[in-house]
């Protein structure tokens, strides 16, 4: 394949992408159900009033769940310097432990599991840092 094919490819999907990300916000969960299921209605909602009504994190990964605070500036703070000390995937791990709630330890403890986890998180960091930014 030539090389500029495969620009042009990349280039296709990097724009597929972009479009995608302006339409969800990163951590997005449309389905609650396994969230509900694993910690109820009534969990969930008095976690939120515990952090001033603001939205939880809600991370899923294949049937495993996982509530964690939102961030506060200091948080972002702290994941920011971790990252240039530690490396992203140490800064990762710091962040999670700061903000979880409750969940299902396999999220952590197993490998494949824990780099969805990443991505996630990653996502969501980034979209604050940028909100963060922005303001």
């Amino acid at each position: 394949m030539s090389g500029e094919k495969l620009t042009d490819i990349f280039a296709k999907r990097k724009a597929k992408e972009e479009a995608k990300s302006k339409n969800i916000k990163p951590g997005n969960v449309k389905d609650f159900a396994p969230f509900i299921e694993k910690f109820t209605q009534d969990q969930l909602d008095s976690w939120k009033s515990q952090y001033g009504n603001r939205e939880l994190i809600y991370l899923k990964v294949e049937d495993k769940v996982a509530v964690l605070r939102p961030p506060l500036a200091e948080d972002l703070g702290d994941y920011l310097t971790a990252i240039g000390t530690n490396g992203m995937s140490k800064a990762v791990a710091l962040i999670v432990e700061q903000l979880w709630i409750d969940g299902d330890y396999e999220l952590i403890e197993d490998e494949d599991m824990f780099i969805a986890v990443f991505l996630q998180i990653n996502n969501i960091l980034e979209g604050k840092k940028g909100e963060f930014f922005r303001a």
